[in-house]
């Protein structure tokens, strides 16, 4: 079944949720006054070295200086310099003082300031160029021979393309190439114009701003499976319109933006319902099976549940069953919550390697349409399933909620009186 985007409107935020088969696998928020600051390239100042852990603070113009580890440190040299640099003192790279083009990695989580990097990046539709680097590598999902290699082939073609290094996005398979020469040279122009900048600035000062988080989501999930862009706002729904456009000439917007009344968008997608149960630490399972979610500042826990799926563990069949539909529906959870880092998930007991076979390739087939990097470990030897993925920000939960004030975020209360 296509997908579908669902964009809702309030006064303070905007919803943007990502349907797959009818179920909400990603949500998007944008709230002005949390606005992100990830994917900005900034002018940043060296405050101070920390030779002792490698890394610097940087003053980017903003009220808390951003972090800067040494292995980010980067410049755009040969391949045998760069080798050579890596290995050298932070102190002997980068000085106080001195003036460097960083990007943001991270946006501040808890008491961590936002996290920098100078190894450049800028995402375009079908590309992503790195300034600092030389290779190219082309997305694993584009298998066919050919088309591998007419997508290397037309960067090479490409003037400039040999100054940086580039991921070609898998939605690049099949396309023009028009469409592709141009987003490669769009990317070209944006860094000659982000370097002119950076050579003139005489202090702290952003010179450049990623997209919106709807424009975002536009450019790096919009595609022809689209059926449907539902939207509540007319002021939004022109603005999809012109933006798609610009994206690509075969993306015409003609099936696309909707305008739906507020209420009739909420209902229909049920948005409240979803958001209440991606807040939730338990999941139900359709099988009748739960998941419990903890998520703490170190590592993500997921246990599994029978729940009201078996009774006396006895029926081997409905285990299976309900650790495949935990499997598919944690990759959903992971994707809708946004998180990221350690996760750590504990099925139920099997019997036979084969079904952990089973197993483990559910939880890769629900994860295989997320863009964020991941990886997935098999089993350990008691049990437990471990998944890496990529943090570029905060959890839908840290970002939708606050701290209770009577736990301070303990989740208890002490019950002993004086």
């Amino acid at each position: 079944m296509p997908n579908q985007l669902a964009v809702s409107v309030r006064h303070d935020h905007t919803l943007i949720g990502l349907f797959e088969n009818q179920k909400l696998v990603e949500l998007f928020l944008d709230r002005p006054d949390q606005e992100s600051c990830v994917g900005n390239i900034y002018v940043g100042k060296v405050v101070r070295i920390l030779n002792n852990i490698q890394a610097a603070f940087v003053n980017i113009g903003l009220p808390k200086d951003g972090f800067l580890a040494g292995d980010d440190v980067e410049e755009q040299e040969s391949d045998k310099q760069k080798h050579k640099r890596r290995h050298a003192p932070i102190s002997e790279r980068l000085k106080v003082g001195q003036l460097i083009p960083v990007q943001v990695e991270k946006d501040e989580i808890a008491d961590k300031g936002k996290k920098l990097t100078m190894d450049i990046s800028l995402p375009g539709r079908f590309f992503v160029y790195f300034p600092c680097q030389k290779k190219v590598n082309i997305s694993k999902r584009v298998e066919d021979r050919k088309e591998r290699k007419r997508l290397k082939d037309l960067l090479e073609e490409t003037d400039g393309a040999d100054e940086g290094g580039w991921i070609v996005r898998t939605v690049a398979e099949g396309a023009s190439r028009k469409e592709l020469l141009r987003d490669a040279k769009t990317l070209i122009k944006t860094w000659k114009e982000i370097s002119a900048k950076v050579a003139k600035a005489k202090e702290p000062m952003v010179v450049h701003r990623e997209l919106t988080p709807l424009e975002q989501v536009l450019r790096d999930h919009y595609n022809d499976n689209f059926d449907r862009i539902l939207v509540d706002s007319l002021r939004v729904k022109q603005h999809i319109d012109r933006f798609v456009r610009g994206l690509s000439s075969s993306l015409l917007p003609r099936r696309v933006t909707k305008y739906v009344e507020p209420d009739e968008l909420l209902e229909t997608f049920h948005f409240r319902k979803e958001l209440e149960r991606a807040m939730s630490r338990k999941v139900w399972l359709d099988c009748g099976g739960y998941l419990i979610i903890e998520e703490t500042e170190t590592l993500t826990a997921i246990d599994v549940n029978t729940g009201k799926n078996v009774k006396g563990g006895a029926n081997l069949d409905a285990l299976l069953r309900t650790n495949l539909e935990a499997a598919h529906e944690i990759g959903r959870q992971l994707r809708l919550r946004g998180l990221g880092g350690i996760i750590v998930v504990d099925f139920i007991d099997m019997k036979s390697s084969k079904e952990y076979d089973q197993v483990i390739k559910a939880l890769q087939d629900s994860l295989s349409k997320d863009k964020t990097a991941f990886d997935i470990t098999t089993f350990s030897e008691i049990g437990l399933v471990q998944i890496t993925r990529k943090r570029t920000g905060e959890s839908l939960i840290t970002a939708l909620s606050e701290e209770c004030h009577h736990c301070h975020g303990n989740g208890r209360i002490l019950t002993l009186r004086n």
